[in-house]
């Protein structure tokens, strides 16, 4: 996680230092669509902040969030929901189809952060035979490839569509205690599959633009 950081850091200044750049933040709603089938549809949200390299390429630093239900299997997770919170180092690409319109294309490779929330009617039902039950996910590599659509609204605005798919892996653990006696069980869940195909809505506005309209 430290090196990450730090080639992320490394990458933003040396980007930033080379005084070409635009810089620019951009909002998005993102609707995901789970690989896995005990995982159901969600909604979240992503913001990162980009520098324009020149009219053809970006790099971009964002972080994006959503939660999935989790409909519970015997070799994984329970019933409850799962969060993703991937954050990633992105170059994108455009394409001009026409005087308002790009093709966009990115790729990122990240860290994502995961957690895992219970069912509060399973945790219950458990409780109130006299056991404790906890189940955690654990954080791992990110990455994605994407391509959208871009509508250029100004110099300085932007709306666009895309599509990405998630390389989401991870693990995790659960342990059952027995409230009375204390005696306790855990082990370990292997290779939980969180990959996910997400579309997004996304608004992009210029901070600091070097004049030339993209």
């Amino acid at each position: 996680m430290k090196k990450i950081s730090t080639f992320c850091v490394l990458a933003i200044l040396a980007s930033a230092g080379a005084g070409r750049a635009d810089i620019y933040v951009r909002g998005q709603g993102i609707f995901v669509l789970p690989m896995d089938t005990p995982y159901s549809s969600g909604i979240g949200f992503g913001i990162a902040a980009g520098w324009e390299l020149n009219p053809q390429f970006a790099l971009e630093l964002g972080a994006s969030r959503w939660s999935l239900p989790s409909a519970g299997m015997a070799d994984g997770l329970s019933l409850g929901k799962i969060a993703a919170l991937p954050i990633e180092l992105s170059l994108r690409a455009r394409l001009p189809l026409g005087a308002k319109l790009n093709l966009l294309g990115d790729a990122g490779l990240g860290y994502a952060f995961h957690s895992f929330t219970i069912d509060e009617d399973l945790a219950q039902s458990w409780t109130e035979v006299g056991f404790v039950i906890e189940e955690s996910a654990k954080s791992g590599l990110a990455a994605h490839l994407g391509a959208g659509l871009e509508l250029v609204l100004s110099p300085g605005m932007s709306v666009d569509i895309s599509a990405r798919y998630y390389l989401l892996r991870s693990s995790g653990e659960w342990s059952i205690t027995d409230a009375y006696s204390g005696e306790s069980a855990s082990g370990t869940l292997e290779s939980l599959n969180l990959d996910s195909l997400t579309f997004s809505l996304g608004l992009k506005i210029g901070l600091a633009a070097s004049g030339a309209s993209r």
